[in-house]
């Protein structure tokens, strides 16, 4: 993996973000998109077959839907497992199904738009559909300022002319203390500069952001 190249790192202090502390209904778990639907623990590979092979053939994914608000693709694999992908555009929230050769449901996780990072669940499925193993990657002991929460923040001290563009949990050390963050990145507009985004650190407990400071390379997992 590339490394980042930090080209300024600013410690920075602000007041604590106490109105985002704890605060669920903010944070939009109950959402739609973050559960599983009981039409979406099984894939009609006979009804998308001819989608799954264009999607086989082009190595690259096939759209089902696009409108306004939703995304659908899959991606095929060539063991023909399936991945599914359904972005909801305007929460910029993206949920993944992943289902087995014979559209049996595998593992199911919900991230960020453009980021690697895992906001809600994961849960992975035995072949005959029942529960196999449950993961939290909320970690509300560690992170109770939530995704969402963080990106506000970062929202309201960014450039107005900068868009955000991922996140992802982390650590930072600093004065021998060791801090839960939210690293959430910001593009800079071309005509500032090629492949320039700017990061903020979060600390995941009180709101306060830590650090600033502006990348040339953004970490691959970060590209799709």
């Amino acid at each position: 993996m590339r490394k980042l190249i930090l080209l300024s790192f600013v410690l920075v202090g602000c007041l604590p973000y106490k109105k985002y502390l704890a605060n669920d209904d903010f944070c939009g778990f109950e959402d739609p998109i973050f559960k599983l639907k009981e039409e979406e623990k099984h894939f009609d590979i006979i009804k998308y077959k001819s989608n799954i092979n264009d999607a086989l053939n082009s190595r690259g994914s096939y759209v089902l839907l696009d409108n306004d608000e939703l995304k659908s693709s899959i991606r095929v694999f060539p063991n023909y497992w399936i991945s599914k992908t359904i972005l909801n555009k305007k929460k910029s929230v993206r949920k993944n199904v992943i289902y087995d050769s014979l559209g049996r449901i595998s593992v199911f996780y919900v991230k960020y738009k453009n980021s690697s990072e895992n906001i809600g669940i994961e849960i992975e499925y035995n072949v005959d559909g029942s529960i196999d193993k449950v993961k939290d990657f909320r970690r509300s002991d560690k992170y109770p300022i939530c995704y969402k929460e963080a990106l506000a923040i970062v929202r309201g001290k960014k450039r107005k002319r900068d868009s955000i563009t991922s996140l992802r949990k982390s650590t930072f050390n600093y004065r021998g203390k060791k801090y839960f963050v939210w690293k959430v990145f910001t593009e800079v507009p071309k005509r500032f500069g090629k492949e320039k985004f700017r990061f903020f650190m979060v600390d995941a407990q009180t709101g306060k952001i830590l650090t600033k400071g502006i990348t040339e390379i953004i970490p691959p997992e970060f590209k799709y």
